[in-house]
């Protein structure tokens, strides 16, 4: 999927660009880059129902399932 794109399913994804690994929920949009904040394709690595987005680069359990990252110049 690309940036801009919603995820179609929630878990871990990793940028074609840098091989960056993030996690997206299920209809979350796929952010830039957050090591090169370039445009990327994101694929799909695998699910994961236990882990949250947090500022696109780091991963942690979460019971917070409300929290998303938005990029940065995106409303």
């Amino acid at each position: 999927m690309k940036t801009g794109r919603d995820a179609n399913r929630s878990g871990l994804y990793v940028s074609e660009c840098c091989l960056k690994e993030v996690v997206l929920s299920e209809s979350q949009m796929c952010p830039r880059c957050p090591r090169c904040n370039a445009l990327t394709v994101w694929e799909f690595v695998k699910q994961d129902g236990r882990t949250r987005v947090v500022g696109a680069e780091h991963v942690f359990p979460s019971d917070h399932a409300s929290d998303q990252f938005i990029p940065e110049g995106i409303s």
